[in-house]
């Protein structure tokens, strides 16, 4: 996994943000986190901060965060005062890792969040106002006493991480624009019919048999498909998307990627992406098996599969592609316009 940074601006700003919950956040404890929480994860598309408290799962598109709280050991304080006061710290210490967890999002192989934050007022603007106002999942009171709080924040969409970030990352329009691509080509809409006029003659008009229709007995068949390898080069398309294998290359997920190809030539990434397509889903979906793959809407019935060969940096978040896969997907996205619409997918390994 890649390393963490543990501290921003952006992170103390939030806490002083919440703070305004009162003087019950400042007199209650943070309770630490159960036994168990330390342990972490392999998973290539979750990172995680703060001993598992803090997490960024890429494959459902979240930032989540979990504080805890403690009952405050004073006399003079109501029941009902002191779980107020738990619940407090508990926000308190959720919205503090939440904001270390976003800063800590890696953007490209080289940046962070925090270097954008850091580097743009807007940024930072974007950031502190999204940790205003996170999605309370779950605020609970254990048996012991232990508040605990869940927060978390979209990584794509409206009002997501990607807003307040990608419009610094990419370029403000495609190199090719969607609008002006055949969307039947781009799609595979099957072609429109037209229903027949008043008075066409459409077959027989004689009464139709009556069968007696008997319940059909329930049959199990099991058809074994084999996995689709990569296209032929038979296949001209059209094509709804384009399927990158990178199994076996331990490639991690990150918010803005680059494909490459052997060159060095960038297929895509930050070129031939409209930004308003990588706000709204991201610029790759990261499934775990090809049939994930192909079910994900993002697929749609015909995408061009090409395997990688390598990564394409140190740290294993950019595949590399044959120079021959990378003319083919660029004169493919001539016609159909897949890359600009953020149609493509990164095939990462399986859990062990």
């Amino acid at each position: 996994m890649k390393p963490l940074i543990f501290r921003s601006p952006l992170a103390l700003s939030a806490f002083a943000a919440l703070s305004l919950v009162g003087g019950l956040t400042a007199a209650a404890g943070v309770a630490a986190p159960p036994a168990g929480k330390a342990a972490a994860d392999r998973d290539p598309l979750v990172d995680t901060v703060a001993n598992g408290k803090g997490r960024v799962n890429y494959s459902v598109g979240l930032v989540k965060a979990t504080g805890y709280g403690a009952l405050p050991q004073r006399e003079g304080i109501s029941g009902a005062q002191a779980k107020l006061m738990a619940l407090g710290a508990a926000r308190a210490d959720a919205l503090r890792t939440l904001a270390m967890m976003v800063s800590s999002i890696q953007v490209t192989a080289t940046t962070r969040v925090k270097n954008y934050e850091l580097d743009s007022d807007v940024v930072e603007t974007r950031l502190s106002a999204l940790l205003q106002a996170p999605k309370v999942v779950s605020e609970t009171l254990q048996a012991d006493g232990t508040a605990v709080v869940v927060l978390e924040l979209p990584l794509y969409g409206a009002n997501s991480v990607a807003s307040a970030v990608l419009p610094e990352v990419l370029p403000q329009s495609a190199e090719e624009s969607v609008s002006a691509a055949d969307p039947n080509s781009a799609y595979g809409t099957a072609p429109v019919v037209s229903a027949p006029g008043p008075g066409t003659w459409l077959g027989p008009t004689q009464p139709a048999i009556r069968l007696e229709s008997r319940p059909a007995r329930p049959a199990t068949i099991n058809i074994l498909i084999p996995e689709p390898g990569p296209t032929p080069l038979s296949d001209n398309g059209p094509f709804t998307s384009l399927v990158v294998d990178c199994r076996g290359l331990n490639i991690e997920a990150i918010m803005s990627p680059k494909l490459m190809d052997t060159t060095g030539r960038e297929i895509y990434g930050t070129v031939r992406v409209t930004p308003e397509y990588a706000i709204e889903t991201g610029i790759v979906g990261y499934p775990r098996s090809m049939g994930e793959a192909l079910r994900g809407a993002r697929a749609g019935s015909h995408p061009l599969i090409v395997k990688a060969l390598r990564a394409n940096d140190k740290f294993r978040f950019n595949p590399c592609i044959a120079l021959e896969d990378g003319d083919r997907i660029l004169a493919a996205n001539n016609r159909d316009h897949f890359l600009e619409a953020t149609r493509v997918i990164f095939l990462v390994d399986p859990l062990k």
